[in-house]
């Protein structure tokens, strides 16, 4: 996705996959589909009001509650579920920690030992019983998804809980109840598109007879053939707007009946030439297509090579490979594997290996890498005189500066993650990456693997940069750190770009993308890559980047990506001919600014706080912390999409500003504030994505600080 919207500031050359850059992602005359499949009603979001102006029912089970829990909790109601979307406070007592004081001996577990996710699904069994009266779960069945319940900190402080909601043994994707745990208190708490299932889950085809069917809708160009059939039809009931409107329009039906569904089978597959993953759903129902999507998210002895630390205008300079796997002995010898500096214990003789290892594999279209050494067992993958398929002499012709590079910062971005999340199971497997396609201006994470492109005369390799490698290792990150599931793109762009600003701290995400004139990102002043979050940032001449200001000529001007071969909002790719829109339906690529110009707003905070290293840390430790639970960046409460004039929040139990304090928090109560609570509310109230009033930061005696950001929102610079 990297790369996309590295194009898309080039020359509208828009593709589709989670790319970097608005770039085509087709080989070139490969043949396609001929028309785009989108159903707005598949971007349901929840309907968010007040508890003060919920019925009197409702009034009484709130009193309720608070009578017998106390504190200070706010309630967000989800009108078309009729049902809580999130109630946080001052926290309850639910598992052993520093903030409940409940003992850990109580819920069988040893003194010293952690508790288990099955101790805490328990725990919050009970509470959902509990508590019936205001989540209204009866008849609900409910099962822990283990994949997107995870613990987080040191000594496992927080832990984040999801149920996913099934139907007669068929999951409902993106119907979820949440639990969110700080030091043994449960501080949020709520319910995310759950709803009554009012229909069957038997098909009316086959799985074999639903894909001929679909197939013959797809209405393919001429010459165009599946390649690969990646998923074989998965049952799946998706939750619909029950008056089929889209994202961000107003339901005005009665409580509780917001929610429809339909019943799909999931296909995913491939076509000959196009380099896109596609995912098909089809109404297993009324036996047609709803939508047709781009899965594709588009940086002893020892062994060492050369690499480009940030990206290829500089030297190479030779650091030591970690991880990677070394045969000694004869064939097949036996594997070890060299430390995080590159080093392995060296029994003699033969010594071989492949830039693959316990963590990443690379594979180059210019060839095999292999290196051997028979004397002292040191292995230097060395440095090249160029780029693309350059070598440099030794270790085979996939022995390139792209193959190293990726090699080298894959992995130290995979062993920053396992330090953050050493649950993870995905961080502890190997991940594919790509580099040399014969392509240029792009590369993307196509839900396996991530994949680099050439150099051009208008792009570098993007195989050689480290802003690009950790963005599109950021999307594989997102789409396995256990967030919910989300229909739009715009808010994934912005988790690939946060992940390589965090890393890089440089706001240029992939300088040299572009080379030659005309190389300086859209609106941007200095970047040379595909975007710049601090440029729609707080306290800079340029319209700041807002769900306002989206439009705005000398801003992020996603307009501009409109109208042209016929594109409309919300945003249809005009090449791939599948959806591509942010949550206000404009371009992905250009509507993440909102998002992470607001992390960067909210990391300068925090260094300004706490100084740069620290600032750092605590930005990566909110950010990590939130992959589980996060989903959209904001959302739209009234107007719809492709209106700059729609009301627009974060306040969403999924939403961003949501999730940062939860996962913040150190006490067990959020009614008392967190510790970086007002700024990360300042950054995200700068760009429009906040909710309610400004909370306290508990770690500040004053809040304000010498440069005029804290306590303030400072006006948009005007040029809508």
């Amino acid at each position: 996705m990297f790369l996309m919207a590295l194009v898309m500031a080039l020359a509208l050359l828009a593709g589709a996959a989670q790319a970097v850059v608005e770039v085509s992602d087709a080989q070139p005359g490969a043949p396609g589909m001929t028309r785009a499949f989108v159903d707005a009603s598949l971007r349901v979001t929840p309907q968010l009001e007040s508890a003060a102006s919920l019925p009197a029912r409702e009034q009484q089970v709130l009193s309720a509650f608070q009578g017998r829990f106390k504190g200070t909790w706010e309630v967000r109601w989800d009108h078309r579920s009729d049902r809580p979307n999130l109630v946080q406070g001052s926290g309850i007592a639910v598992l052993p920690g520093s903030a409940s004081g409940l003992d850990a001996q109580a819920f069988g577990v040893a003194a010293g030992a952690a508790v288990e996710l099955d101790t805490v699904a328990q725990a919050l069994t009970r509470f959902i019983d509990e508590v019936q009266p205001l989540l209204r779960l009866d008849g609900i069945d409910l099962r822990l998804d283990r994949q997107r319940s995870l613990p987080y900190g040191e000594s496992r402080t927080h832990w984040f809980v999801q149920f996913a909601q099934y139907h007669d043994g068929v999951r409902v994707e993106g119907a979820y109840a949440f639990f969110r745990v700080s030091h043994g208190n449960l501080v949020q708490f709520g319910s995310q598109r759950i709803a009554e299932v009012g229909i069957g889950v038997t098909p009316a085809l086959s799985r074999e007879a639903a894909w001929d069917a679909a197939v013959a809708q797809l209405q393919l160009e001429p010459g165009a053939r599946i390649e690969e059939i990646i998923e074989p039809g998965e049952r799946v009931l998706y939750p619909v707007s029950a008056d089929g409107a889209g994202a961000g329009t107003a339901f005005r039906g009665a409580a509780g009946s917001g929610y429809a569904h339909r019943l799909v089978w999931r296909y995913v597959y491939r076509l000959a030439g196009i380099r896109a993953t596609y995912e098909l759903l089809f109404d297993a129902h009324a036996n047609r297509i709803l939508e047709v999507r781009d899965r594709n998210a588009y940086a002893d002895a020892t062994v060492e090579g050369g690499v480009f630390l940030t990206t290829n205008t500089e030297p190479e300079v030779v650091m030591p490979l970690p991880y990677v796997g070394v045969r000694q002995g004869s064939a097949p010898g036996t594997e070890t594997f060299t430390d995080l500096l590159g080093r392995y214990d060296y029994t003699g003789g033969t010594a071989s290996a492949a830039l693959a290892g316990k963590y990443v594999t690379m594979r180059d279209e210019c060839g095999a890498s292999a290196l051997t050494s028979s004397t002292d067992g040191h292995l230097d993958f060395g440095t090249s005189p160029g780029t693309d398929c350059a070598t440099s002499g030794v270790g085979g012709t996939g022995n390139t500066r792209a193959a190293r590079t990726g090699y080298y910062h894959l992995n130290q971005i995979n062993e920053t993650a396992r330090r953050y999340l050493p649950d993870n199971a995905w961080l502890q497997q190997p991940l594919d990456a790509v580099v040399n396609i014969n392509a240029a201006c792009n590369a993307y994470w196509d839900g396996w693997g991530v994949n680099f492109y050439k150099s051009s005369a208008r792009c570098a390799n993007t195989g050689e940069i480290l802003g690009v490698f950790l963005h599109e290792w950021g999307h594989g990150m997102d789409e396995n750190g256990g967030g919910p599931f989300v229909m739009e793109y715009g808010s994934g762009e912005a988790v690939g770009d946060t992940f390589a600003v965090l890393s890089t701290r440089n706001a240029c995400v992939g300088p040299g993308f572009f080379t030659g004139p005309n190389s300086i990102c859209h609106n941007c002043t200095t970047c040379t890559g595909v975007r710049d979050t601090s440029v729609f940032a707080r306290g800079t001449a340029r319209p700041i980047a807002s769900p306002a200001n989206v439009t705005a000529a000398k801003g992020m001007n996603c307009g501009r990506l409109l109208g042209q071969g016929g594109v409309t909002c919300p945003y249809i790719h005009p090449q791939m001919g599948v959806p591509y829109e942010g949550v206000m339906g404009y371009e992905g690529h250009c509507e993440s600014l909102i998002a992470s110009s607001a992390n960067w707003d909210l990391t300068q905070a925090l260094v300004r706080r706490y100084g740069e290293d620290a600032g750092y840390a605590q930005m990566e430790k909110i950010w990590y912390g939130s992959l589980a639970s996060k989903g959209s960046a904001y959302q739209i409460t009234a107007g719809g999409q492709c209106n700059v004039n729609a009301s627009v929040d974060g306040c969403g139990a999924d939403n961003w500003y949501t999730v940062f304090l939860a996962v913040d928090d150190d006490d067990g109560d959020l009614a008392n504030g967190t510790p970086n609570a007002c700024r990360i509310w300042d950054a995200m109230n700068a760009h429009g994505i906040a909710c309610g009033q400004r909370p306290a930061c508990t770690a500040d005696a004053d809040a304000l600080f010498a440069d005029g950001f804290e306590g303030a929102d400072p006006p948009e610079a005007a040029g809508r």
